[in-house]
């Protein structure tokens, strides 16, 4: 889920124009509905967060902030919970989550140059401060190369190579000679093989490793 709001005034203070990065807040601790508010929104928005594929208990959203100090909570079931395993500090709002967002190199937040006490207007330390991880971004040529070399690789391979190898199925043709068909059961590592009738064009039997221990008695008797 995506989506983008309004900064506040000291978030944009510094910067000369609206600079906003994509940014992943994860509540790992289930819920059956789970929602982020912040600093971002100045507390009066509730955006829904989606649970993760395959992780129904990890719920996600991806914002866009300006760069600079940020806090938020998340709204739990009707309850506002803070994550304490990522930064946070209790003021006015009670205990809230911090992020501190770095923009490019040349874009240092007024609010946080060296010739400040080192604390916000928030009197917060600065030592709480995370910097986050962006969503990376590519550009049109990226993304035009990485179509390519899939579609190259796609039509270059057929769909039984791209098959893992416990999903690959063997089938024998009805006419191949009994120990050639023994051989690839070998080779291949499996005990068992349908056996495929092109004539009929249908499976009509199957051949295992007992059915080559069978022939060998039968062999062994007849010759006896």
């Amino acid at each position: 889920m995506f989506g983008s709001g309004p900064g506040t005034a000291h978030e944009s203070r510094g910067f000369s124009g609206p600079v906003l990065i994509p940014t992943r807040f994860v509540w790992p601790y289930g819920g059956r509905r789970v929602f982020l508010s912040g600093s971002f929104t100045r507390w009066l928005e509730h955006i829904p967060m989606s649970p993760m594929e395959g992780c129904p208990t990890v719920f996600q959203v991806v914002w866009n902030l300006t760069p600079g100090y940020h806090q938020y909570k998340f709204y739990v079931d009707g309850e506002w919970r803070h994550n304490e395993q990522q930064p946070f500090v209790t003021g006015n709002c009670g205990t809230v989550n911090t992020i501190f967002l770095a923009g490019e190199p040349d874009m240092v937040p007024t609010s946080f140059s060296p010739e400040t006490s080192g604390r916000s207007n928030m009197d917060v330390d600065n030592d709480v401060f995370t910097h986050v991880e962006a969503v990376p971004r590519f550009s049109q040529a990226d993304l035009d190369i990485s179509r390519h070399r899939i579609s190259m690789f796609l039509s270059r391979h057929t769909a039984y190579e791209l098959l893992p190898e416990s999903g690959k199925v063997i089938a024998l043709d009805v006419n191949l000679p009994v120990k050639q068909a023994f051989h690839i059961l070998h080779e291949q590592g499996v005990p068992v093989a349908p056996l495929w009738d092109f004539g009929k064009g249908q499976f009509v039997g199957v051949l295992s490793a007992l059915d080559f221990i069978l022939i060998l008695k039968e062999t062994q008797t007849s010759t006896s």
